[in-house]
């Protein structure tokens, strides 16, 4: 076999690019773990704080995870205020069960508001209700995993913070795919914030300095879109370098399987919310770049591989096979290494394949996004 200058040139790109690919994957770059104020967090003491959870006819779920942020360890005094619709009786049953609790208190949206997202309306009740300095906000299907949860991540709020990302992870049944994409997700979005650049929240639970939430008037400038409300909070009250970040396992929330509408709606929602975050565009970028090489290095194994395959050209299929060894083995170490930090419980050997789809999904909600009718995303239809 003749070893021409096509061979070699064709081998020594696919290895190059299966080589570094790993290393540009948007799991290579990960946030850093709180570890000196997890390790402190016994040595701190707890201050008063309010806990703000969203129920909009989840009156299933609130039962079912209201109990074990009741029952948290908590040394200073914390209440859990419940934001429902007025109108929904079965959440209104839930709450009168655990009526008794001290810490627990519940207030209600009134039953029509127009031209403003109800969701934001329930967590601007929500943090107007706090009698504490500082709320808590997350979602009704989230729970804590222990009940050191917000002892953990009170810990993280100091005074120089005017807001603290929070991490939650799906249950274990979850689809992995559905782990995957909240992994990158999460990934990018507390590394941005540790970076002093906070872009978008990382999850469904956050803190919020209630002062300053109603000095700068909480949604406004964007009450008309539908959601988005934990991005929206980020971008417009932690941009300046003054967000932290409560990422250790002891102050991560559990978060149920979102159903198949709501995993729909997250996704097309995410886009139209995206386009109204400053910083958008950096994100976005640093996410193609991420994606796009690995997408390059997929194709040019291909190409390799077809091309030694056709030609008998045996160095370059050769070369192909190996660097298609190489980038999966890598792919896989580096998801290896995010998955624990995250307690993810995805084998990472599937985490190539996942990789290699993502583009392909995040193409297809794209185009659903493009064909909606872009008055579902607004309050005030037109």
């Amino acid at each position: 076999m003749e070893i021409t200058t096509i061979t070699l040139s064709i081998s020594s790109v696919v290895l190059l690019l299966a080589a570094v690919s790993p290393m540009v994957s948007p799991l290579f770059r990960l946030p850093k773990r709180d570890d000196k104020a997890s390790a402190a967090i016994g040595e701190n003491k707890d201050k008063p704080i309010s806990v703000v959870i969203i129920s909009h006819d989840n009156a299933p779920e609130l039962e079912k995870h209201l109990p074990a942020f009741l029952s948290q360890k908590y040394d200073a005094d914390y209440q859990v205020i419940v934001v429902a619709d007025k109108s929904d009786s079965e959440t209104d049953d839930v709450i009168k069960r655990f009526s008794n609790d001290p810490h627990l208190y519940a207030t209600f949206m009134p039953l029509s508001s127009r031209y403003i997202s109800r969701k934001k309306l329930a967590i601007t009740l929500g943090i107007k209700a706090a009698k504490y300095p500082w709320a808590i906000v997350t979602d009704a299907w989230c729970t804590p995993e222990s009940d050191e949860w917000l002892h953990s991540f009170a810990s993280h709020i100091n005074d120089d913070s005017d807001v603290v990302l929070g991490y939650s992870h799906y249950e274990e049944e979850a689809p992995s795919h559905f782990h995957y994409e909240n992994i990158v997700d999460a990934s990018q979005n507390l590394r941005l914030a540790q970076k002093n650049h906070a872009y978008a929240s990382a999850s469904r639970v956050l803190a919020i300095k209630k002062e300053n939430f109603l000095a700068q008037d909480g949604f406004l400038g964007n009450l008309k879109y539908m959601r988005g409300e934990y991005d929206f909070l980020v971008n417009k009250f932690g941009r300046n370098g003054n967000t932290a970040t409560a990422f250790t396992p002891s102050a991560f929330l559990s978060e149920d399987t979102p159903f198949k509408k709501r995993w729909s709606e997250n996704h097309l929602f995410a886009i139209n919310t995206g386009r109204h975050l400053d910083g958008h565009w950096i994100a976005t970028l640093v996410r193609q770049i991420d994606f796009g090489l690995m997408n390059i290095t997929n194709l040019a194994i291909i190409a390799a591989i077809t091309y030694g395959a056709l030609k008998e050209d045996w160095l370059t299929l050769g070369a192909g096979i190996l660097a298609l060894i190489i980038e999966y083995v890598g792919v896989s170490l580096v998801a290896k290494r995010a998955f624990r930090r995250f307690q993810c419980p995805v084998n990472p050997f599937i985490a190539p394949l996942m990789a290699f789809y993502q583009p392909l999904r995040s193409l297809g909600w794209r185009l659903r996004y493009n064909l909606a009718n872009k008055n579902d995303f607004i309050t005030h239809k037109i």
